[in-house]
């Protein structure tokens, strides 16, 4: 299950598969295509002011949203009706072959590509928000850690970086681009127990000296 939720991270996006044959972007793996349904045919959810009144409303709605335990149904309505019919969202990776890169996307192929995973268990929670805000511009910054369980270790710190906008009425998530970076939970998540080398299975078998 762990292995399957990693492609949610920048990190997964690039790792499926043998690295590429030449050090190009276009050998890099892509995510789903844009999708064909016509924008404003799309349902979308009746948000609240305590959920898009503020940037920072804006930004926990997103969290709580995304997040849940196991076999917990992702709303799609509210998480779309969180983004203007114009947004994009970006990944930013390192790739092993060519270093850092970046993959932009719409939101519909996110969220196709997205809530399968989420809905194994998936827990982001923002550590912090700072806003930058100008009249009806507002840049969010939040670092966040990402766990598989609401108690359980992060296996993922990254950060969130949200440009909204004000329609006169509510505020909308116009651009949000993001970073994951593994931590050392999720290196001993994958590798499992250690196991000790020649000697020190020497010194197991053997016991403490007297």
């Amino acid at each position: 299950m762990i292995r399957s939720l990693l492609c949610l991270t920048a990190l997964s996006l690039v790792a499926q598969g043998p690295p590429p044959a030449k050090k190009k972007v276009a050998d890099l793996p892509t995510l789903p295509a844009p999708s064909s349904s016509p924008i404003k045919e799309l349902v979308r959810a009746d948000l609240s002011a305590a959920e898009v009144g503020t940037p920072e409303a804006l930004t926990a709605a997103f969290y709580a949203f995304i997040s849940g335990p196991k076999d917990q149904k992702r709303s799609i309505e509210k998480i779309r009706a969180l983004f203007h019919l114009q947004s994009r969202l970006a990944v930013a990776a390192k790739h092993p072959e060519i270093g850092a890169f970046m993959r932009p996307m719409d939101l519909e192929a996110f969220l196709a590509f997205a809530i399968p995973q989420w809905e194994k268990g998936f827990f982001e929670k923002g550590t912090a928000v700072t806003v930058t805000k100008q009249e009806g511009v507002a840049q969010v910054w939040s670092p966040y850690e990402i766990r598989l369980e609401a108690d359980g270790p992060a296996l993922y710190t990254g950060i969130n970086a949200l440009q909204c906008v004000f329609d006169g009425k509510r505020w909308w998530i116009m651009h949000l681009a993001f970073q994951s970076t593994p931590t050392e939970a999720l290196a001993a998540t994958l590798d499992g127990p250690k196991q000790p080398g020649p000697e020190g299975a020497k010194k197991a078998a053997d016991g403490p000296k007297p």
